[in-house]
């Protein structure tokens, strides 16, 4: 339809879709009437649209698509506290990311402590100790420490290689943290846990993780 140069009625098509339908279709018809009006050089009329998309079915993609037809005509500044405001009532995970995303570690971090640890998932936390490694190095080292922890939970071989990852990254936390006292006490601690698990005694053994 719009290949054949019919935007009005491509338009009025989407309009009517975004009305009646739901989930990834609304989105296709969303992208689609943005195209339209990126093509007829209207730009209001593209961030209206992701504007609606947004506060309709807030993800992170939506802040991130919204965020780029606001910055189109410099209107980001306007539409940003909104936006986040949408993702911290409707998602919680999507905002920390959008946060993390937008260069805001500190307020990422702040934000994700007033959360349900279950809300974010061990990605997310790995990532947040990540942005924390410069700034509050304790901070992270607390992070992994968990995220190692949970890890363990599975018995396999796969577990136990992420586990020695996420403890390395603790270790050089720890170091700049001045702190590797607590941190070899944690490993003792954790060595003693895993005594029956000769696999991952070797895998600490390996990684200097004593």
């Amino acid at each position: 339809m719009a290949e054949l140069g019919r935007e009005d009625d491509v338009l009025a098509w989407c309009e009517r879709g975004i009305a009646e339908t739901q989930g990834w279709q609304t989105a296709r018809l969303y992208d689609l009437a943005c195209e339209t009006h990126a093509r007829r050089g209207q730009p209001l009329e593209v961030l209206g649209l992701r504007r609606s998309e947004h506060e309709r079915m807030p993800s992170l993609s939506t802040y991130s698509r919204l965020r780029r037809a606001a910055e189109a005509v410099d209107a980001w500044a306007i539409e940003r506290d909104a936006a986040r405001a949408v993702l911290r009532e409707r998602d919680p995970r999507a905002f920390v990311e959008a946060l993390l995303g937008d260069g805001e570690a500190q307020l990422a971090w702040e934000t994700a402590q007033a959360a349900e640890q279950e809300q974010l998932g061990s990605d997310l936390w790995l990532r947040l100790a990540e942005s924390r490694e410069t700034a509050s190095p304790a901070d992270a080292v607390a992070v992994y420490q968990r995220a190692a922890n949970e890890v363990l939970e599975k018995t396999d071989r796969r577990a136990y290689a992420a586990a020695v990852r996420i403890l390395k990254r603790a270790r050089d936390a720890a170091k700049a943290a001045d702190d590797l006292e607590s941190f070899s006490q944690h490993i003792a601690t954790l060595r003693e846990q895993q005594r029956r698990r000769p696999t991952m005694i070797a895998m600490l053994d390996k990684a200097g993780l004593r």
